[in-house]
Order: C-alpha cells, then structure tokens, then sequence
C-alpha cells in the first residue's frame, strides 16, 4: 500500500516580488500561518485610486440629482409662464377686437366728417398697440413652450445621466464593486495557508517574482493522511469495512500504525 495525503496547490492571486518569505521546505505550518507576502504598494495605490473614484461617483451623482431637480423645477416655471402667456394672450385677443372694431367705427365716421382726426387717430394707434400687444403675447407664448422642451429635454438627460436612484445606481455600484476588487487584491498579496500543514515543493526566494495562479508551493494537509491498500483479488475476499488494519511503514517498522477498512 502507500500512504497518502490531500496535497493543496498554493499559488497566488496577484502577480508582484516576493518581500517575506517566513517558510522553509517542509516546515510545519498551521492554518492561517503566512506563507509568503507580495510586495502591497502598487495594489495599495490601486485601492487608493478606487476609493478617490468612488467618492468622485458620488459627487457625479449628487450633480446630477441637482440637475434634475433643476429641470423639474424648469418644466414648472414654464408650464406656469405657459399659463400667464394663454391668459395674455386671451386678453390681447379681446382687446384687438375692441380696438380693431373702435377703428372701422372711426374710419367710417371720419369719412363722413362726424368725427375729428385726432379721434380717428387715436383709434388708429390703438388698434396697433393691440395687434402689437396680441404678438407680444403670442411670442411669450411660444417662448414658455420652447422653455418647457428644452427643460423636459434636459430633464431627460440628467436623469439618463443619473440612472437609477440611490444604492441601485449603476455607475454607484460599479464603483463600488472596483474598490472591492481593490481591497481584494491588496488582500491577496499575503498568502496564508488553509489548513494545518506541511510546505513542499517551495519554488519561491525572497525577491523573486511570483506570478499569479501559477503554483508557488504545496501545502500537505496534515489531517488527510490514510493508506491507500492494494490486494490481490484473492485477498480481499473475507475484508469488510469497519475492519482492524495494522500497518507497517517501511521507513518506521518498530511504529506500527492501527486503522480501520
């Protein structure tokens, strides 16, 4: 037979030069131990830029709402002006008709010499500064409704911009999940073993490069260890589970170990 053993590959998660190296070849380590440590500062000005972009996200986001705010805000200013202006309007209308009727009534009484031309005149001027007064209000009309598209068309920007509110937002979480990713990394440059162990196959030196997963050492736990038994098929005939089992080694013949099938 052959003892056997689980064998865990430790290879690291990032790439950078060895600093730490505490370990030898086939030293016992426990769990959580550290094997060996990466050098952390360029992983560390990662996680630094993360955080600043974080915090530049959620300034953007509070711009942004601003925005919003500020063209909802517009779209009432100029629904309210679209109102004044229909009102004006209406008014303008109403005295356009009354001045425009007080001017034919002039224009014919002054053809018959029953008015003088001052009156006439003074109709005349009236009947401008109503038209005048119509097409002012009709501009401020048309003005308050290119008001409100420009600021429904902002609106729409903003808020296209801004996504959806609060923890859900987009850009919020993704700026978020890179600064995870950065405090990750930065974790990752110190390997530290998983369980109580022996370090074999130790490939790393203080300063050399240690690639990410790509296998630096292994780790043999120690709590896995059984032995595998071979038998000829004859042999096997009267084995049960659950059976005793004396085990020799060959290195060690005077500490025979006791098992179970």
């Amino acid at each position: 037979g052959q003892v056997r053993a689980n064998v865990i590959q430790v290879a690291p998660r990032v790439s950078g030069p060895i600093i730490q190296l505490p370990i030898r070849d086939n030293q016992l380590v426990k769990a959580g131990d550290l094997l060996f440590k990466i050098d952390p500062r360029t992983y560390q000005a990662a996680l630094d830029e993360a955080r600043a972009k974080l915090d530049e996200t959620r300034d953007r986001i509070k711009d942004l709402e601003a925005q919003v705010k500020a063209a909802e805000a517009a779209i009432d200013q100029a629904e309210s002006g679209i109102k004044q202006a229909g009102f004006a309007v209406e008014s303008a209308e109403a005295t356009v008709v009354k001045a425009k009727a007080d001017f034919e009534r002039a224009t014919t009484l002054v053809a018959k010499g029953d008015v003088s031309k001052r009156v006439y005149d003074e109709a005349v001027a009236a009947n401008d500064v109503a038209q005048a007064n119509l097409a002012k209000a009709q501009a401020q009309g048309t003005q308050a409704n290119s008001a409100k598209l420009q600021a429904q068309a902002e609106l729409a920007r903003a808020k296209a911009e801004l996504g959806a509110p609060g923890e859900d937002n987009a850009q919020l979480r993704a700026a978020k999940a890179a600064l995870v990713t950065a405090q990750l990394n930065l974790e990752f440059t110190e390997a530290r073993a998983s369980v109580d162990g022996y370090v074999t196959n130790l490939n790393l030196r203080l300063g050399s490069q240690a690639v990410a997963n790509q296998p630096a050492l292994a780790l043999v736990d120690i709590a896995s260890f059984w032995v595998h038994g071979y038998f000829r098929e004859s042999m096997v005939a009267d084995v049960r589970p659950g059976d005793r089992a004396i085990i020799t080694l060959m290195t060690y013949p005077d500490r025979p170990l006791e098992g179970r099938v």
